[in-house]
């Protein structure tokens, strides 16, 4: 009776997940756009016509429609049915790791949130910054407690500086404004102590994808101080984090990545050509480790 109930929650799980993730889409798209999420009704973003409750099933629909409008016949972009399957993934996996309770709910709100920014990042490097605000209250409201307090100003007063820094050496911030709203609603949501170790995997999972695009560049250019600084970071980070954690690797970590930095922006006052990294993508790959791991 009790699998037979587990399956039956596990089924509206995903079924909650599909049709949040289609609603999602819808806000991928408009908040893109600036257009409302609630008015006008659905609509082919080619041809504009009205689409009908049969074309917005999640999934099936795009798979019944062959990729295709039903009206003008364009492609439909395959990021609708592939978010759907994602955010019906993520609710999953949220419900097998924290059972029928409080916490699922909120990481729910998380990895919705999460992966709403994360998509708009990728596609136009834009964030609606609305939506960071809105995490950030949902975590002062679930944790209700200093630490989410000192999470939000930590995360701030970091990165406000980090961004700021960029204007000594460049006429513009080392990253935008955006990114700062969204650390600040992870230091919410995980409080002072959890925002180090989410910070942490997002540099690490940051410089799995980014660290051999750097280095490529960086060797075209013949800079070999970088690039030897940037092998140097990355292993006293993966060091410090996998097999040795203490003051001594941290050091490391931390005198290394001084050094990088400051290479990389000098760097940057002799040839401003910043190569843009979306940094959303990384904070929720670190977020995301962090809350199941």
């Amino acid at each position: 009776m009790e699998s037979l109930l587990n399956n039956y929650i596990i089924f509206w799980v995903c079924i909650l997940g599909l049709c949040l993730g289609s609603f999602f889409n819808v806000v991928i798209l408009r908040s893109l756009s600036g257009e409302s999420i609630v008015f006008p009704a659905s609509k082919c973003p080619k041809c504009n016509h009205k689409l009908y409750p049969w074309h917005n099933i999640p999934v099936l629909s795009y798979l019944c429609l062959r990729g295709k409008c039903a009206f003008c016949k364009e492609k439909i972009s395959i990021q609708y049915p592939i978010i759907e399957l994602v955010t019906m993934g993520l609710y999953l996996w949220c419900y097998l790791s924290f059972g029928l309770n409080l916490k699922t709910l909120f990481a729910i709100i998380i990895v919705s949130c999460l992966l709403i920014m994360t998509v708009t990042d990728l596609k136009e490097k834009l964030v609606d910054c609305n939506i960071a605000i809105g995490l950030g209250v949902v975590g002062l409201a679930y944790n209700h407690n200093w630490e989410s307090v000192m999470g939000i100003i930590t995360a701030v007063i970091l990165f406000e500086l980090a961004a700021r820094i960029g204007y000594l050496f460049t006429k513009d911030r080392a990253f935008g404004e955006a990114d700062t709203y969204v650390a600040a609603a992870l230091g919410a949501c995980f409080g002072f102590t959890g925002l180090w170790s989410v910070l942490l995997y997002t540099l690490i999972s940051s410089m799995l994808f980014t660290v051999p695009v750097f280095l490529y560049r960086q060797y075209r250019k013949n800079n070999k101080a970088v690039c030897i600084l940037s092998v140097l970071f990355t292993l006293s980070v993966l060091v410090f984090k996998l097999i040795w954690e203490n003051y001594y690797t941290l050091a490391v970590v931390a005198f290394s990545g001084l050094a990088l930095a400051i290479f990389i922006l000098k760097g940057l006052r002799k040839e401003p050509c910043p190569l843009y990294l979306p940094l959303v993508p990384a904070f929720a790959l670190g977020a995301l480790y962090f809350l199941f791991f």
